[in-house]
């Protein structure tokens, strides 16, 4: 059946005034003031719950443009390094908004071996070479190290493991160092999410970093995972905070955003703020009713305190 020029000319005009009225609807949905610029805490909102505020198909630099008009400093996606359809998207975006992009992936996966198998450490110092120039392109000065999962197998003992993943990163930490990027290593729980990863709690993250003994290893802290492991949040995370230098957020149960669960983050981020942390706060979690909303939450745990 064939459309009318008239019809046709008509339903264009209406699909183009739909399209201008959600874009509008979205900025105008932008509190003034970018209000997250004027908190204690850098806080880095999550790539993805950007996208989700805008109409589909928007590009990297719509993205960090409302970033921007937020007050966020930075914007986390972790595989933004490994996107090679984005990547000078991603660095375009940064350079022309100023927002940051606070973490990508580095060495290591959540897969068996890893850093506790010395036999793949030569394909992980490439993999975290490439992660270096990857991170400098985009001006990001953090990567993630996973250490990796244990076989079922239990080939190697928890004392032998411990030395490879400290063997592999001194191995790493020169270049590191030499080129002002910082590996920090992720803790993952064992009891809803990872029971085969093998860094899990906040003193064996902490005791791995002092043994290997370089700025520029350090702890991620995710307040999720820890949440499931041992709980204690602001006392772990405060008396450990100089061996920590990037966290991710996310509630517990549902790993939505911050309100959704039983975490306190009003406490938590007032505690941190109170150490004078200047690392990130990074999103890492999903939304319940909407992005824009849950952007919304995570601003009023600063009500009052901020």
């Amino acid at each position: 059946m064939k459309m009318k020029r008239r019809s046709f000319l008509t339903a264009a005009a209406g699909a183009s005034v739909l399209a201008t009225s959600v874009s509008q609807s979205v900025q105008a949905a932008v509190p003034e003031g970018k209000p997250f610029s004027k908190l204690p805490l850098k806080v880095s909102c999550s790539y993805g719950w950007l996208k989700d505020c805008l109409p589909r198909k928007s590009s990297p630099l719509d993205i960090f443009k409302l970033a921007a008009e937020w007050g966020f400093p930075a914007v986390e996606h972790l595989g933004a390094g490994e996107d090679r359809r984005n990547y000078d998207k991603f660095v375009e975006a940064t350079q022309e908004t100023g927002v940051k992009w606070s973490c990508i992936m580095g060495a290591g996966r959540i897969t068996q071996g890893e850093m506790l198998d010395e036999s793949q450490h030569d394909r992980l110092e490439e993999q975290c070479k490439e992660a270096i120039e990857q991170a400098k392109g985009l001006g990001c000065t953090h990567i993630v190290g996973l250490t990796g999962e244990t076989s079922s197998k239990r080939t190697l003992t928890y004392d032998k493991r411990a030395q490879n993943v400290i063997k592999f990163l001194r191995r790493v930490k020169g270049m590191l160092e030499d080129n002002g990027i910082t590996m920090t290593l992720e803790t993952l729980n064992q009891l809803q999410d990872h029971q085969n990863f093998w860094l899990a709690t906040t003193d064996q993250a902490q005791l791995i970093v002092q043994a290997v003994d370089s700025p520029n290893i350090t702890q991620l802290f995710d307040i999720y995972h820890q949440q499931i492991t041992e709980g204690n949040i602001i006392r772990n995370l405060c008396n450990n905070i100089e061996g920590i230098s990037h966290i991710h957020i996310g509630d517990n149960p549902g790993r939505k955003q911050p309100g959704t669960g039983e975490i306190n983050y009003p406490n938590v981020f007032k505690a941190l703020a109170e150490t004078k942390y200047d690392g990130y706060v990074a999103v890492e979690c999903g939304h319940t009713d909407g992005a824009e909303n849950a952007i919304k939450d995570l601003l009023k745990c600063f009500d009052g305190w901020a």
